[in-house]
């Protein structure tokens, strides 16, 4: 019981004293200020065409699964796993593309 009690005291006094507020130092580390987003000058378009792209072509490349135990049956389209790769990079390529005829 005093180990209990010694115990639940210790983590009182911590959780007391750690809601105290740190002192307050400023620290120059003369780093350079950083750009505000809406000054931003890259372009997520084409990168996300890029992106995309990538993944179709990764999930295209990955060989087909099989059928438990079969070489030569397939697995259904849904359950291949190489769909996911394929249905995210079509997103992320549709998505591009909007962002890449709007302006962004």
């Amino acid at each position: 019981m005093k180990k209990l009690l010694f115990i639940l005291m210790m983590c009182l006094t911590t959780t007391c004293f750690s809601q105290l507020a740190p002192p307050r130092q400023t620290i120059s580390l003369n780093l350079p200020k950083p750009v505000p987003s809406n000054q931003s000058n890259m372009r997520v378009g084409p990168a996300m065409l890029i992106g995309g792209a990538s993944f179709i072509l990764a999930g295209a490349l990955t060989p087909p699964t099989m059928v438990a135990g079969s070489t030569t049956q397939k697995k259904p389209i849904y359950q291949q796993v190489r769909m996911l790769p394929i249905v995210t990079g079509s997103f992320v390529f549709i998505i591009g593309a909007g962002f890449s005829l709007g302006g962004h």
